[in-house]
């Protein structure tokens, strides 16, 4: 028999233990029968240098053919001959494919090669999920080396006249690309100098004691890409409809076990999403839409996932978490349900103090869905595009409770006893209120919400280094995901490891795992439209849309429909664009994908940050060159790794890149707050409205209201042991930040460098060559 709802009152009501007492008794059996998390391997230790391998690379690269496919096999039988008379072959899931011609090249471990089958990558590493413990007193996380599940590896054989591959069990149309680029060298150690910076395997940087650490250089890629003719072919997989159902709850519907770490630590998800929690600094009830960007549940603009029931079974992540009295068994399979908000959700699980219940999670829909309204043709059209990043998300959620205090959150971490950093070293009273509420909107910070000195991977590290929501409509060509190496093994690698960032645990299983790639392989579908309401709307505020159309009365409906070709005046600027991008960018971002990534990891010294670099990025000691997709709506969120840019128009401008210039001094010198307009028509403006993009970034002095006054000091001393915000003569009531001290300083302590990096005086350096060109070389960014 069916079991009702969650909301229809399942599961009965049971008698309770006593939060105390079984809290008691929970810990008590947790500190007997948990084992404390273990140090993890350091890569400045374990790792050594591959020169062999690095030999071969050389010579690979030395060799740089056109790669040519002469015949292509299905299991074994001829299906393709170049020039013939072909019938489109039909691929399915494990098929294996064999490609003979030339100039293939070395692979994917000597060469840096990809294969796709319409947007499905065929994967170069088998992925391994190791089983994950949880160390219940400190709440860290860990993997044991055991194997929970695995994805096996796509890639069979690679020659330069032969390749041989199995089809992905998530492709669903083609065309098959083959592209190859080479490894023409690796980046030099920032922190030993004249070393290579080896960094280790990311499968296994959770096992204490990996038996092989597998370590590599970062590889300087070559910036050209060269590539197959598209063979055609039809793919038949009879299992994707299901698979791409699965996915897309995994997106909207699961919570990735966010709901029970959240309560755990006290986060009042309930309260929040009601409306009912306090806003510490208006003292208001907090809007969820408002603060932090949710987007409420509107049958047609969400699919039924985001609002039905689902119940999952198994969930897809296993649950470390321990279950009641911290010896129980969690719950591997469950419901869950909607809050009403897209994106956050209740899911079934079992509290170590307060057994079974469901608790309110968020997954990839609140930061990876942007609301958007549109004219095509006669209709308006509102929708949650998933992928783009939601430009509204800010972490104040974790500001928020229902204390009465001045501050409000329960959070565990925001008003606690934590030791500093070593640059401000001592264990004091902080609270963390004015930085999470105050993180730039369409960001989030990976350790901000952890506690210093912990021992785990994202220990709170002082450094403030705000990362941008990443757009992922057309990830899965990217093998450096979130600027880790290809040992990350790109979009489908990130969810191997519990993203213990964002408090989640557990790795995803295969199958899951799979049916999430196979959603996300999808989701450049409005792409189109997309760009066309895009081009409308910055024609329109640019004050072009009459030059290039042949009337500036023309509505977004028709442009629309029509679509940005239909227009020969946009078509004009867009080719002249295009020639200013190739001269001025294309080292970095030109593929044969369609991805315009080259995937070059720029070391930090050359490109630079306006916050301080993420922990990813110091451990690779570079910033991967991102991919370009959906630009205009990307720039709603802010533009660069940071998203501190304001619009396209800023970020290639060469007054950007000149320190001598107005705009220069505008972005990244301490002055008086500019307040410069938004940068599109569609650029959202923080709640509450105290730092606009392309200008000083400040966050609230307070100033003690009596000698009873704890919390201002605790709250002033958590932004003052980050040691890149300054006061300033002209403002006594905030902290602003200092990009040009960091620029000076960072390094030695951050890093452990004998002398300051050098990092560059613009972050991202490279601006089109002169202001005529700025104009068309955006236009061309929007077709993007």
């Amino acid at each position: 028999m069916p079991r009702p709802p969650l909301s229809a009152g399942w599961p009965p009501r049971r008698p309770r233990v006593p939060v105390r007492w079984s809290a008691s008794v929970a810990l008590l059996g947790a500190a007997a029968a948990v084992q404390a998390a273990p140090t993890y391997p350091n890569q400045e230790v374990v790792c050594g240098f591959n020169a062999e391998r690095e030999q071969q690379r050389q010579a690979s690269a030395a060799r740089f053919a056109q790669p040519v496919v002469q015949q292509m096999k299905v299991n074994g039988a001829l299906v393709w001959t170049a020039g013939g008379a072909n019938p489109r072959p039909t691929l399915r899931p494990g098929d294996v494919v064999t490609l003979l011609g030339s100039g293939f090249g070395a692979g994917t471990d000597i060469d840096f090669s990809k294969i796709m089958i319409g947007n499905s990558r065929a994967l170069e590493t088998t992925l391994q999920m190791y089983e994950q413990k949880l160390d219940i007193l400190s709440t860290l996380n860990y993997e044991t080396g055991v194997s929970r599940s695995h994805w096996p590896r796509d890639v069979l054989h690679w020659s330069d006249t032969e390749v041989q591959f199995t089809v992905p069990s998530h492709a669903s149309k083609g065309p098959l690309k083959l592209q190859v680029q080479k490894r023409t060298g690796f980046n030099a150690s920032l922190t030993r100098p004249g070393q290579p910076h080896n960094v280790i395997d990311a499968q296994v940087y959770r096992i204490p004691s990996p038996a092989d650490t597998n370590c590599d250089v970062v590889s300087v890629l070559s910036a050209e890409s060269k590539a197959i003719a598209p063979i055609d072919v039809a793919v038949l997989n009879p299992s994707f409809a299901d698979m791409l159902k699965r996915g897309r709850e995994i997106f909207w519907s699961y919570d990735y076990n966010l709901g029970l770490s959240h309560k755990y630590k006290g986060l009042e998800w309930d309260a929040i999403v009601k409306g009912q929690a306090t806003d510490p600094y208006t003292r208001q009830k907090a809007d969820p839409a408002r603060l932090f960007g949710a987007v409420r549940n509107v049958a047609g603009q969400v699919p039924p996932e985001s609002i039905d029931d689902v119940y999952f079974k198994p969930y897809p992540q296993f649950n470390p978490t321990p279950g009641l009295l911290a010896i129980g068994e969690q719950l591997k399979e469950g419901l869950t349900r909607t809050t009403g908000w897209a994106g956050y959700r209740y899911a079934e699980s079992q509290h170590p103090f307060l057994g079974k219940g469901a608790w309110i999670g968020f997954n990839c829909a609140s930061c990876h869905g942007y609301q958007i309204s549109y004219q095509k043709g006669t209709s308006t059209v509102t929708k949650v595009f998933p992928g783009l990043p939601n430009p509204g998300w800010t972490m104040k959620w974790a500001a928020l409770g229902t204390g009465t205090g001045k501050t409000t959150s329960k959070f565990a971490y925001v008003n606690e006893d934590e030791h500093g950093p070593k640059w401000a070293s001592g264990k004091a009273r902080v609270d963390k209120t004015p930085l999470m509420y105050l993180m730039p909107p369409g960001t989030g910070e990976a350790t901000i919400t952890r506690t210093a000195g912990e021992g785990g991977l994202y220990d709170n590290d002082y450094m403030f280094n705000p990362t941008a929501i990443p757009n992922v409509t057309f990830h899965l060509p990217i093998r450096r995901a979130l600027s880790h190496t290809e040992s990350y093994v790109g979009f489908e690698g990130s969810y191997v490891h519990a993203e213990e960032p964002d408090g989640a645990m557990g790795s995803m299983d295969a199958t899951s795992l799979k049916a999430l790639t196979a959603y996300m392989s999808t989701l450049d579908q409005d792409d189109d439209v997309l760009r066309d309401v895009g081009m409308y709307r910055w024609l329109k505020f640019t004050g072009r849309l009459g030059a290039q159309t042949g009337s500036g009365l023309l509505g977004e409906g028709s442009f629309v429909q029509q679509g940005w070709r239909a227009y020969d005046g946009v078509k004009a600027a867009v080719a002249r664009g295009k020639g200013s991008f190739d001269q001025a960018c294309a080292r970095c971002h030109q593929d044969q994908l369609g991805a315009h990534t080259s995937e070059i990891m720029v070391p930090l010294n050359e490109v630079g940050r306006f916050f301080a670099p993420t922990d990813f990025q110091r451990k690779q000691q570079a910033i991967r060159a991102t991919y370009l997709r959906n630009l205009y709506w990307v720039s709603s969120r802010g533009l660069l790794s940071d998203g501190h840019v304001r619009n396209l128009e800023d970020l290639v401008h060469p007054d950007r890149c000149d320190a001598q210039s107005a705009l220069y001094r505008q972005y990244y010198t301490l002055h008086s707050p500019v307040r410069p307009a938004a940068g599109t028509p569609d650029q959202p403006l923080a709640a509450p409205d105290l730092n606009r993009r392309g200008d000083v970034f400040r966050v609230y002095r307070e100033k003690p209201q009596n000698l009873l006054d704890t919390v201002a000091p605790a709250r002033n001393r958590f932004v003052e042991r980050h040691k890149y915000f300054s006061t300033v003569a002209w403002d006594a009531s905030h902290y602003y930040w200092d990009f040009q001290k960091m620029r000076a300083q960072y390094g030695p302590d951050e890093m452990g460098s004998p002398a300051p990096i050098g990092l560059p005086a613009t972050p991202h350096p490279w601006c089109a060559p002169n202001k005529e060109a700025v104009a068309d070389l955006v236009q061309y960014l929007l077709t993007l």
